[in-house]
């Protein structure tokens, strides 16, 4: 899935020919990966990555109330997929797929599409012509992501405050660069706010930043190996009046392994 940055564990996607998948977990680890970059930038909601990439979290106890603001002894925030180990943690943003569907490019789904390799043939007088070779068949759709985002925090305040700059990053900030990434983001909204109590009987306020995520896949199925040669046809005629010879037709064949074009099949028809 080198089309996109993206890498699959599985073998079928390359067995398949499929070069471009951005669907389910690669829109969720792009946006994971941006909250996590544009966060890191905060010095108030500042978050921290350990050796291995997770959150950097660990007990305040003991420590100073400024802890983690101006360094990275700690984040102070957590930005995930899902909690890595059972602990409470605030505030935190959870990103969720919750539903995908797929929504094809056309009714073939571009089966008859073709993508051409150029090529270039020498003749033995070094004329060059360049010629296109049928290459792949390109194979397209789009998978459309409604995702969500879930904002937990011990403050009102910071529950807005973290929605509207959730929603400014993926609006404007960063759309050019999930579209760049193959991830196009829209109708973006918030809601969902409540107030309840966490297992501690402290208050807790939750929000949900929610939007559409649209991607593609693609496969390119090679089919230059099913090709064994190349058949050109020349038809001669009174070209100043439009009208040829039907009797009068020439035909060739050329192998793809063959590099030398004549001059006849070039066009240099000022020879003859």
């Amino acid at each position: 899935m080198l089309s996109t940055g993206s890498f699959e564990r599985s073998d079928l996607f390359e067995i398949h020919n499929f070069v471009q998948n951005t669907q389910l977990s690669y829109p969720k680890e792009m946006i994971i990966g941006i909250l996590r970059q544009e966060f890191s930038k905060d010095s108030y909601y500042h978050f921290v990555a350990d050796e291995w990439g997770f959150p950097k979290i660990k007990s305040l106890e003991n420590t100073p109330t400024d802890t983690g603001y101006h360094d990275d002894n700690t984040s102070r925030i957590f930005i995930g997929e899902a909690y890595r180990f059972d602990v409470v943690f605030y505030p935190a943003l959870i990103v969720k797929s919750t539903t995908t569907r797929s929504v094809p490019l056309s009714i073939n789904r571009n089966k008859y599409c073709i993508e051409y390799d150029k090529i270039l043939f020498t003749d033995g007088y070094g004329n060059e012509k360049w010629k296109y070779i049928p290459a792949y068949f390109d194979l397209a759709g789009v998978f459309e992501d409604k995702m969500e985002i879930e904002v937990f925090s011990r403050d009102i305040r910071d529950r807005d405050s973290l929605c509207s700059i959730i929603m400014m990053l993926l609006q404007d900030v960063r759309f050019e660069s999930l579209r760049n990434a193959g991830i196009l983001v829209s109708n973006i909204s918030a809601g969902g706010y409540s107030e309840t109590e966490d297992r501690e009987q402290e208050k807790l306020y939750k929000a949900t930043v929610s939007f559409d995520s649209r991607g593609e896949w693609r496969r390119l199925i090679p089919i230059k190996s099913t090709i064994d040669h190349i058949s050109l046809c020349v038809e001669f005629g009174n070209v100043s009046t439009g009208v040829t010879d039907p009797n009068f037709e020439l035909n060739t064949e050329v192998n793809l392994t063959d590099q030398t074009f004549s001059d006849f099949i070039l066009g240099n028809m000022d020879k003859f």
